[in-house]
């Protein structure tokens, strides 16, 4: 009798495992399909050429992230020494890297940004739901 309820004990804690780890990986899934929107702004040498919301259903938590993501901003970018880099949006393409113009970025409410006067690389930007976002294709 000793042995069957250690058996039972067993199965039971097997049993009551096997669900927990079933409900972790759903929780884990419905984190991953989370939206993200932002309020994104692209203007061309001065000219605005985009101003709409955009949403991520993806895991994103980088703006570099968001934007690989972000199909309708056509986002082209380049890693490099700092992080990823923001080589194209819309087609927009900054051709010599010496020269300009280049993509800059800017945000009046992320609080990297904000704390920092300046935003970081876009691949160490955390992002959250409502930032916004102004690109600006500029030279010096």
């Amino acid at each position: 009798m000793g042995k069957l309820c250690k058996l039972l004990a067993i199965c039971c804690i097997l049993f009551i495992s096997g669900c927990t780890n079933k409900e972790t990986s759903e929780t884990a899934k419905s984190a991953s399909q989370e939206t993200i929107t932002l309020h994104i702004v692209v203007n061309k040498e001065g000219e605005e050429i985009f101003n709409k919301k955009v949403s991520v259903k993806d895991h994103v938590t980088t703006l570099a992230d968001f934007l690989e993501k972000a199909n309708e901003l056509k986002v082209e970018m380049e890693d490099s020494a700092y992080g990823k880099k923001i080589v194209s949006i819309l087609g927009v393409k900054t051709k010599d890297w010496q020269k300009g113009p280049w993509w800059l970025y800017e945000s009046s409410n992320n609080e990297s940004c904000q704390a920092s006067g300046q935003c970081d690389a876009a691949s160490a930007l955390k992002i959250k739901d409502g930032d916004d976002f102004t690109f600006n294709f500029q030279g010096m």
